[in-house]
């Protein structure tokens, strides 16, 4: 059994939805403001779709069997000044998440090379993304492919 990773077909809508519902169920159990149900999923891949075509993103799944069991979303992004300034254009990894019966068995680092060659295609020489704290195993999965914690984002929900 092979994996193609490709660019997301409008076939692979339902599939894509279920991975992203998947991924929300699972980042409600480390953080209580994580939104769940079909509701969220829709609204996280149209928010996908819109920065992609917004920014210079894409979308991409990763098949095996003819189905999609992965699912990666990326935008072009610029950082701030307080970065040396060749470093400032990048690749932003919105979303990525792996079929729960597939993970650990390398799908996410295929597509993240994915995201790599992207950002090269684009000639950008960094990618950025986002993790929650106690996501303990797509932290290794990151750190795997040559990641590292730059910075710990925090918020404060004010009544």
């Amino acid at each position: 059994m092979s994996t193609i990773i490709r660019r997301m077909l409008e076939s692979d809508r339902e599939a894509v939805l279920g991975l992203l519902a998947e991924l929300n169920d699972h980042e409600a159990t480390l953080s209580d403001d994580r939104a769940t149900g079909p509701d969220a999923a829709v609204a996280c891949l149209e928010d996908d779709a819109a920065k992609a075509a917004e920014q210079g993103g894409a979308q991409f799944v990763a098949q095996m069997d003819g189905r999609a069991i992965g699912y990666l979303a990326l935008r072009l992004g610029r950082t701030g000044p307080f970065v040396h300034d060749h470093l400032r254009d990048h690749v932003y990894i919105e979303n990525i998440v792996v079929a729960v019966a597939q993970r650990g068995t390398g799908i996410a680092q295929l597509l993240l090379a994915r995201a790599e060659l992207f950002a090269r295609e684009a000639g950008r020489k960094v990618l950025q993304l986002g993790v929650l704290t106690g996501n303990d195993i797509a932290l290794a999965a990151y750190r795997r492919a040559g990641f590292k914690g730059l910075a710990l984002e925090m918020s404060k929900v004010i009544d």
